[in-house]
């Protein structure tokens, strides 16, 4: 299996440079049917930062200008530039379940909206680096068949410890060795929402290759993925990284 992971590495542009960075800072556009649940600017327009050895997320001028929403340590906080703190709330992702997630049904707070993003954020751009992780187990499935190509499919079992949208995931890569797809349900969202994450217009930033277009469907029985509506579309304009 660590060929296979070493294959996707050096596709989207090594192993030795993706251990090389400590962080990375995206830029871009957030849109589709999900960010109708966002508070504040609903990141149309987003800058992100993570750090890529543990789970710290930061998102700038959310979720208003001048200020900024922190995911990391087990929390989220809303804080001034100057970190003063706002907003703070323990163990988010609990809050999305029981009964206090009926309200999370149709409008999340801007707590909420950090938690989702920041993990999502966090989990997008340090994959595929992410996969290599001792702590993460994976194993290649059957081939698959879509759009007259064969994708090789790695299943991923994620930790407790790790904030994702589920236990496990499945990630799609070509034959070129770049991931295509990524299909996961989105607990915080519902039970109920499966999705695939398409990946596409891969470019390179700082010699990483990131597919700067993704999009979020809803995905059926049999990993079969409907056409619409747009869950979640995620474009990247700019990504720098930290060594």
């Amino acid at each position: 299996m660590s060929g296979l992971i070493d294959d996707v590495l050096t596709a989207h542009g090594g192993a030795e440079r993706w251990q090389s960075v400590s962080a990375i800072t995206a830029r871009g556009r957030v849109g589709g049917l999900l960010p109708a649940r966002f508070s504040g600017n609903k990141l149309a327009n987003f800058t992100v930062e993570v750090r890529v050895a543990g789970q710290h997320t930061v998102l700038l001028d959310f979720p208003q200008a001048g200020q900024r929403a922190v995911f990391g340590g087990g929390d989220v906080r809303i804080e001034t530039l100057d970190g003063e703190s706002l907003a703070t709330r323990i163990d988010p992702r609990s809050a999305f379940f029981g009964r206090s997630g009926i309200r999370r049904n149709v409008h999340w707070d801007p707590l909420d909206t950090a938690y989702f993003a920041g993990y999502a954020f966090w989990n997008y751009l340090t994959t595929p680096l992410l996969l290599a992780r001792k702590d993460i187990v994976v194993t290649e499935g059957e081939p698959w068949r879509e759009s007259g190509q064969i994708w090789r499919r790695l299943h991923a079992t994620f930790p407790a410890q790790i904030d994702t949208h589920c236990r496990r995931q499945t990630f799609y890569v070509d034959t070129e060795g770049l991931i295509r797809r990524h299909d996961f349900v989105a607990e915080p969202v519902g039970a109920w929402a499966a999705a695939s994450l398409y990946c596409d217009h891969h470019r390179e930033f700082d010699g990483l290759v990131f597919p700067a277009r993704r999009r979020v469907l809803p995905r059926g029985p049999r990993g079969r993925v409907l056409s619409g509506p747009t869950l979640l579309a995620l474009d990247f304009d700019e990504i720098e990284t930290e060594d």
